[in-house]
């Protein structure tokens, strides 16, 4: 059911309407599934070329731990992308929000709210993390040493833009027309989720099939329920805000010891 925070353009009714009213297509929402894990590839990559470049003999290697910094790349890819898709529909990226200015930020608000609620999904994701690795980091933290300038990066500017960026996509943008187009929000769920949850492969690709087993399941009990909170309520906003909280302690995870040679 569509929560009262939702703006009217949003609003799978409306999506529905708008895609028949302008005989849009349905294969571009269909296509930007798998688009942010494609551009995380992409984005890991070409830093791998560039250590290449520079005469590194195990460039992806050497490229890995520095995934908050080029996963950067893959957010500025999702969100051009999505700036000519929400085009095509007639609309702005504000819409896919649902609330603008102040309301906006009383919307922070039910972050408290919503971090009590999503807490048997964390405790889930933790204990999946904990399973595998006990009390010491999983790779995709333990291997990153970056030079202060990426361990600063990784606390001020990465946690903000990914976590804006990921819940554009999966719920402002891909929940609502999954929604629209195959009519039921349980499918809808389950298929942001899957996807959501793939993504984790490639941030960052690691080749070990424990450790993208375990990031994989931790991932699809996170953002699950994320995306069964948006589903409750329709507020982006906090999610944003809740989402942001947990990247800045990975962030911080990652860029303290970075910042104080830890």
């Amino acid at each position: 059911m569509i929560g009262t925070e939702s703006t009217a353009a949003n609003t799978p009714a409306a999506i529905r309407t708008r895609f028949t009213a302008r005989g849009l297509s349905w294969w571009p929402v269909v296509l930007f599934l798998p688009a942010r894990m494609l551009f995380s590839f992409f984005a890991q990559g070409l830093f791998t070329a560039l250590f290449a470049a520079l005469g590194s003999a195990q460039p992806w290697q050497q490229a890995t731990p520095w995934w908050t910094v080029y996963l950067t790349i893959a957010d500025i890819l999702c969100l051009v992308t999505l700036a000519w898709l929400v085009r095509r529909e007639g609309i702005a990226l504000v819409d896919l929000i649902g609330v603008r200015g102040k309301l906006a930020f009383k919307q922070l608000a039910w972050i408290p709210v919503y971090l009590l609620v999503f807490i048997p999904a964390l405790a889930l994701a933790s204990g999946i993390t904990q399973l595998v690795y006990g009390p010491t980091l999983p790779p995709y933290l333990a291997m990153v040493k970056l030079p202060p300038i990426g361990g600063l990066y990784s606390i001020l500017v990465w946690p903000l833009i990914w976590s804006v960026t990921e819940e554009l996509v999966y719920l402002g943008y891909l929940l609502p027309r999954i929604e629209a187009r195959t009519g039921k929000t349980w499918l809808a769920v389950l298929i942001v989720t899957f996807f959501w949850g793939m993504q984790h492969i490639a941030n960052p690709f690691i080749a070990d099939w424990v450790h993208i087993i375990s990031r994989v399941l931790a991932a699809f009990a996170a953002v699950g329920g994320l995306t069964l909170l948006f589903a409750w309520r329709r507020r982006l906003v906090p999610i944003m805000g809740l989402h942001y909280l947990f990247n800045l302690s990975t962030g911080l995870i990652i860029g303290i010891p970075s910042l104080f040679g830890g």
